[in-house]
C-alpha cells in the first residue's frame, strides 16, 4: 500500500480510537474523491470546539509522536 495512505488510515485509528470528529481534506481526499494528485503528508481537520484544541494537540504530539 501507498506510505501515505498507510499514514492516514492511522491518522483515522487515532482519532476513531478517541472517538473525536475528523476528516480527511487536502491532496489525499481529492485523491479519493477527485484527480489522482501527488502528495507527501496527509492533512486532517479536527472538529475540537472552542478552547479544547490544544489538549488534542498535547495528546497527538505525546501519542507515538503522531505530529
Amino acid at each position: 500500500m501507498n506510505p501515505i495512505l498507510e499514514v492516514a488510515l492511522e491518522v483515522q485509528a487515532f482519532c476513531r480510537a478517541r472517538r473525536w470528529r475528523f476528516c480527511v481534506i487536502g491532496a489525499v481526499a481529492v485523491q479519493r474523491w477527485g484527480e489522482p494528485r501527488l502528495t507527501q503528508d496527509v492533512d486532517a481537520t479536527l472538529l475540537s470546539g472552542f478552547g479544547t484544541g490544544g489538549e488534542h494537540v498535547e495528546l497527538l504530539i505525546v501519542d507515538d509522536g503522531v505530529l
